[in-house]
């Protein structure tokens, strides 16, 4: 995501020439990589006198701050970067706040406030404008930033720095330092007492959206509001050029004792002011995160502690705030309660309008330490000036040491709410609201970083008196100290943060040596560029913790330990194991403010054929960095760049409902979005997050307990472990259990379908009286039929827990087991058995047309297999009876042939695995609710249902009747990419800039690309893969028989092993069979790909030269078709075989349409013809080029292949 800072839509009312249609139109954005050829054309002399020579892009890797400027056109026409240290030679980077200020007599100049630029082009003669225009935008985009500083290795800066930097004469001349200001730029702007005359520069702030104000309270509502100031609420305007552009309402009655209760207010004294017990720091005893909280909720509050909503209709003194553009409502300062949303509490006809005027003091009243911020609102210009405002603010309260904030869920990010820090609600709490806090102290700017020393040693064991892991930190601490290094000689940084001579915040930072197997591991070129750092660059957080007081202080202090350690980069390893050489790493408090990096998926080598046997001497293999196995852990990341790129803050409460693997993919999805920071991701489960797959299910190898270990999801979630039995679609939440309420703003239902035992007798035949059947018409009488309970001996696998547990139980019941089903499941579920030592099985499988695994030759293998074992296998059944002895055990089960006589199986124990349908309390909320609901939940093609904010995905639902989908529901297709699409969906109502889903016409139906994957262990020792197209399963003997079918290649030698290459000679679907084990991960990549890409496949298999394909993808040449950035190779060749030779001339591939299009066959001329042109064609020499830095780029993995020094 490019983040946008500026853009001018009208240029002069900025100063710009308006003449000039370069400049009509302009961006001012955050500078990328992929900007620098442009960049670069920009670079004249002058530039080089003053900066130097430099490599462009690790100027934009490095720098803390760059821009550029772009054109209407999108060319680049301006550039600047700006670093946390000089461009000097004649000062450390580490050290020079102790020199600068004291040489050049600036004694105000500190890290916090000051920026160095480092680099800035623009286009001629555009310079001047361009530069003020970048400079007022580092200035609004950088709150704290007072100076911008140029060291010039000329005297001559050049007219346009002159223009904006002024030489400072007190230095020495030789360092030729020049220097910017802010209240030239970007002023802070002067607060002052409201006026009544301030209501008609006021009014349009608040009715730039709607007029709910005005029609309530009527056009002076501000003028009454800023004539009832007394003592203890305040109106505050902000004055640019005589005119009032921001208003903010201060009052200091709050009912802290209603925060207290509501909000874990602790680690802020509970708002009570900094005494004895001073619990500043965040970090607990439990070690969590912040950001993740893990709940089982309890049951209702007692009428004492609980707030109705109903209760809140009567406030008389409800105060309203207001972002820059979006109305909220905030938490009443005085009576403690809270409108639900503007539209139901404001416009109302029946309510009374709430009294303006200050209320009368009332005993609730005892916050003697915080005063709240009751109504706000900024024009846009000026927003990141926002702290203007509580730096006034503290001064009209100067007993209170707290400004409380509070907002809706749903209300929009804005400047001002990124200084607060956000206070993590309790689990009881029924406030809609979100808390955030404010400490006057973090108006300080005096906040110094440096390296500890022997005399912080009372201070870090004060600070860190409360965190979990204490003993490790102190311990690391002593270690630093007596060798600057670990154990195992790895450099050891121990920094700690200090303010008005006390020690704030401690961190301990280890340098990462490990960054080979990061960069291959992990997708860290979404972030940084790792040929422009040096290995020395890299560090990992071992321990940090700052005192809440100063977390708005959080990205400065990580920053600054980069810069003192002349680190560029940091990381964060969360769940890792004893390996790590510097002991256990105590979880940090600064989560939020780093971006999570999702892993890589990793080539599986064939090491022995990597490596020549003698007398050869060739040694092919990957770093042993890369291919050593750690322990899998999640990776968060933090970058100088990310240090001033502000996440959008998402309160709104997202609920998913369910722990399907839909849920998580969706969960995935949003949660990696590295600009976006979700407070209250809600996952409501039975089972909470299970972080291993089902030992008795088949694997679609969508979340394997290594890849939950490497997203690790429990940080960014709120776990609520309980069952969905009500949707109350008018207050907004479910009830889980027994009456306990999870609100939401967005529900997601995707709970899949659940094993159920089967019906009996003729039920079985009866669909019409089935929850799941799509004839299903009077469902609540079908809900209200009394339940047969079956003896306790018959089970179904109902969670993972039971999954475990099922080896035990079956051994305590003694017996024979049956296994009841004609699914993959019912095969694994026998082989797990049999691995456990349980031989005695039964296996009855009802009647089907198609096997599950639509193949004769594997079903007919496995079927052996299980005879061999011992395994009984009985064909087309169906349950008609359960059988149980007079104490109810299980005794006999009946079943009904398709023709014949009843044919009773006895047994101690029987697992039903066949019958999957909507759980039965799913299916009364959803009903209940007023959800449509036809044999499942109802969806449009956004995967909305008649509540336009309950959404639902996966096996639970199906589309619309008139959308004419039927047979197509999200269970046929890969569950990960419909969670990935559900997300994409949500995305743009946080994030406007999010791309989303293209849009479809009403009856088009969703593109689903992505492959069915299953990997089995099934019985006989037997692997088994199957990946294949999305879509209904046809079956195989019937789909051969179709002349557009395609070919398939099938070898035996060392086990099954079958692809199908469709009419377009690529591969359709993969199926593999084997006693050995199977390389799962490479395998699956072989889908889509043509069978030219396989090293001309079908010529070399049609001459008996491929005996087996598992050895066949297995050789070396083989391995860059599965590293995980192929397919973007091979999208980028077919877009320069798209670039014609010469304008107006047909590329290679429209010609090759063209052929397609007119149905002409492309006969052996017409290929040589077309090979001829490619070679003398200009994509040629693209292609070589691209295909070469493609190795060259990856070469830690892909070490094998020449590159173009030795082709």
């Amino acid at each position: 995501r490019i983040q946008i800072l500026f853009e001018a839509m009208n240029s002069s009312s900025n100063g710009m020439d308006a003449s000039n249609p370069l400049l009509e139109n302009f961006t001012i954005r955050r500078a990328e990589s992929i900007d620098a050829p442009e960049i670069l054309k920009l670079i004249d002399k002058p530039a080089e006198k003053c900066f130097g020579k430099v490599n462009v892009v690790s100027v934009i890797e490095k720098a803390v701050f760059s821009v550029t400027v772009v054109s209407r056109e999108g060319s680049v026409i301006g550039f600047a970067s700006l670093y946390d240290y000089p461009n000097s030679d004649f000062y450390d980077s580490t050290t020079w706040e102790k020199e600068l200020g004291g040489r050049h007599e600036l004694p105000l100049i500190t890290p916090v406030n000051s920026l160095f630029l480092h680099y800035f082009v623009a286009k001629r003669p555009f310079q001047g404008n361009i530069a003020k225009e970048i400079v007022k935008t580092v200035f609004d985009a950088c709150g704290l930033i007072q100076y911008i500083f140029l060291f010039s290795k000329s005297s001559n800066i050049g007219s346009a720095l002159w223009e904006i930097f002024l030489r400072n004469k007190a230095g020495p001349k030789e360092e030729r330092l020049f220097m910017c200001e802010r209240h030239k730029h970007s002023p802070q702007l002067f607060i002052r007492t409201a006026k009544p005359e301030d209501n008609d520069d006021l009014k349009p702030l608040f009715t730039a959206q709607n007029n709910i104000l005005t029609s309530i309270y009527g056009d002076y509502f501000l003028a009454e509001l800023i004539e009832a100031q007394d003592s203890s609420h305040q109106a505050l305007v902000a004055e640019v050029n005589g005119n009032a552009v921001g208003f903010m309402s201060i009052s200091s009655r709050v009912n802290d004792k209603l925060l207290n209760r509501c909000f874990e207010t602790k680690p802020y004294n509970f708002l009570e002011g900094q005494g004895d017990e001073d619990d500043s720091s965040i970090a607990t005893e439990t070690g969590r995160p912040t950001s993740a909280v893990e709940e089982t909720l309890p049951e209702r509050m007692s009428p004492s502690e609980t707030i109705f909503l109903e209760e809140l209709t009567e406030d008389t003194g409800r105060k309203i705030t207001f972002s820059p553009v979006k109305a909220y409502v905030s938490l009443d300062t005085e009576t403690g309660t809270v409108s639900d949303s503007l539209s139901e509490s404001l416009v109302d006809p029946k309510a009374q309008p709430p009294s303006l005027k200050a209320a009368k003091s009332t005993d609730t009243l005892t916050g003697e330490s915080v005063f709240c911020i009751q109504l706000f609102a900024m024009h846009e210009q000026y927003e990141t000036r926002s702290i203007d405002f509580l730096v006034e603010a503290f001064k009209r309260f100067p007993g209170r040491e707290y400004c409380v904030l509070t907002v809706p869920h749903n209300v929009t990010d804005f400047p001002l709410l990124h200084l607060f820090t956000r206070i993590i609600p309790r689990p009881r709490t029924t406030l809609h609201h979100e808390v955030y806090v404010f400490h006057k102290a973090a108006l300080l700017q005096d906040i110094t970083v440096r390296l500890s020393t022997e005399a912080d040693s009372e201070g870090i064991r004060y600070l860190v008196r409360k965190i979990k892991n204490r003993e490790d930190l102190v311990a690391d601490y002593k270690q630093y100290l007596e060798a600057y290094r670990d154990g195992d000689g790895t450099p050891l940084f121990c920094l700690v943060a200090v303010c008005c001579d006390q020690i704030i915040g401690v961190a301990v930072i280890r340098s990462e040596r490990d960054t080979d197997y990061i960069r291959s591991h992990y997708n860290m070129e979404d972030f940084i560029y790792f040929n422009h750092y040096l290995p020395g660059e890299h560090g990992r957080l071992h321990h940090f913790a700052l005192t809440s007081t100063f977390t708005n202080y959080t990205k400065h202090f990580l920053r600054e330990c980069m810069r003192i350690c002349r680190m560029a980069s940091l990381y964060y390893m969360v769940n890792p194991k004893e390996d790590v050489p510097l002991k256990t790493i105590s979880t940090v408090e600064c989560l939020n403010h780093m971006v999570q990096v999702s892993p890589r998926r990793q080539i599986i080598y064939p090491l022995d054929r990597l490596k020549g046997k003698k007398p050869a001497v060739f040694d092919n293999r990957p770093s042993p960095d890369i291919v050593k196995k750690y322990p899998p852990y999640a990776l968060f990341h933090l970058n100088k760049k990310l240090t001033y790129e502000p996440k959008i803050v998402v309160n709104s409460r997202i609920v998913v409902v369910g722990a399907s693997e839909v849920s998580l993919s969706f969960i995935e999805s949003m949660v990696f979005t590295p600009h976006i920071q979700f407070n209250n991701i809600v996952l409501v489960s039975p089972e909470g997050l299970v972080m291993d797959e089902y030992p008795t299910h088949p694997s679609t190898l969508a979340f394997t307990k290594e890849y939950l270990r490497m997203i690790s999801l429990a940080p960014n979630l709120n776990l609520v472990h309980g069952k969905m039995v009500k949707i109350n679609r008018k207050n907004k939440f479910i009830e889980v259990g027994k009456g306990r309420q999870v609100h939401y703003d967005h529900l997601i239902l995707a709970t899949g379908q659940q094993l159920t035992l089967p019906k009996l007798g003729n039920e079985a035949d009866l669909s019409q009286d089935s929850i799941s059947s799509p004839i299903a018409r009077n469902v609540s009488e079908v809900a209200m039929k009394e339940k047969y309970i079956p003896p306790p001996q018959v089970v179904t696998i109902d969670s993972y827990r039971t999954a475990l547990d099922l080896p035990n139980f079956i051994t305590h019941n003694g017996g024979s087991v049956l296994v009841y089903g004609k699914n993959i499941l019912s095969y694994t579920l026998i082989r797990y058995l049999q691995d456990n030592g349980i031989t005695d099985i039964t296996h009855v499988q009802p009647p089907f047309s198609v096997s599950c695994f639509n193949n004769p030759h594997v079903f007919q293998t496995i079927t052996d297999a299980m005879k061999e074992l011992g395994v009984r296998i009985h064909r087309d059944l169906v349950v008609g009876s359960i059988n149980a002895d007079l104490e109810g055990n299980l005794e006999s089960i009946s079943f009904v042939p398709l023709s014949g006589e009843y044919e009773s199986i006895v047994c101690s124990t029987a697992i039903m695995v066949d019958d999957f349908t909507v759980d039965s309390d799913t299916f009364e909320s959803i009903n209940n609710a007023c959800l449509v609901f036809d044999g499942r939940l109802v969806i449009d093609t956004s995967c909305r249902t008649n509540d336009p904010y309950i959404y639902g995905a996966g096996p639970l639902t199906k589309y619309k009747r008139r959308l004419h989908f039927d047979g197509k529901e999200h269970d046929i297709f890969n569950s990960r990419e419909v969670g990935q699409r559900l997300a994409a969906l949500l995305l743009p109502i946080f994030d406007p800039s999010s791309p989303g889903v293209p849009d479809l016409e009403e009856y088009e139906f969703p593109r689903f690309e992505q492959p069915n994957k299953v990997f089995a262990r099934l019985p006989g020792g037997y692997n088994y893969l199957s990946v294949g197209k999305p879509g209904p399963v046809m079956d195989l003997r019937l789909a051969t028989l179709d002349p557009g079918y395609g070919m398939e290649l099938i070898t035996e030698e060392k086990g099954y092993f079958r692809l199908h290459l469709n009419k377009y000679s690529s591969v359709e679907t993969i199926t593999c069979l084997t006693q050995d084990e199977i390389d799962v991960s490479n395998l699956v990549e072989l889908y889509g790909l043509h069978e030219q890409y396989m090293n001309d496949l079908v010529h070399r298999f049609e001459a008996n030269m491929i005996p087996d394909f598992y050895s066949f993808f297995r050789q070396p040449w083989s391995l860059a078709l599965f590293h995980d950035r192929f397919a973007t190779l091979r999208g980028d060749l077919l877009e320069l075989l798209s670039v014609p030779n010469a304008p107006g001339e047909l590329s290679l591939t429209d010609k090759i349409l063209n052929h397609v299009e007119e149905d002409v066959h492309i006969d052996r001329s017409a290929k040589e013809e077309l090979m001829k042109e490619f070679v003398g064609s200009i994509s040629r020499e693209a292609i070589e080029k691209r295909l070469f830095s493609y190795l060259a780029y990856n070469k830690y993995h892909l070490q094998h292949y020449a590159t173009r020094n030795m082709a």
